[in-house]
């Protein structure tokens, strides 16, 4: 029986002009899954809400103005990202992650 989607820990830049900032350059994304030709998503972000769903706060009781944040997860399709970049994701902030997509799926 083969897995349902491949697991992935890579960084990549989402080029989706929809996921774009407010001054119109692209976030990074973390990329947790991959089905067929699409892969699923977490962008890296400082807004507290993204589309009206609370994102991920990695580190809630630190005393820095901007906190890192990741959006809710979505699928999209891989010509919309860039080149995969020479980055790791830390072992702890990716289990955060998955706790944190299990809840929309």
């Amino acid at each position: 029986m083969s897995k349902k989607y491949l697991r992935k820990n890579e960084i990549r830049t989402d080029l989706n002009p929809k996921h774009f900032n407010k001054y119109g350059s692209p976030h990074e994304a973390v990329i947790t899954a991959k089905y067929k030709h699409k892969y699923k998503a977490n962008t890296k972000t400082h807004s507290r809400y993204v589309n009206g769903i609370e994102t991920l706060d990695i580190e809630p009781l630190s005393t820095k103005k901007r906190h890192e944040r990741y959006s809710p997860p979505f699928w999209q399709n891989e010509n919309q990202f860039g080149p995969k970049l020479n980055k790791k994701v830390p072992k702890s902030t990716l289990k955060k992650i998955k706790k944190y997509n299990k809840k929309f799926y």
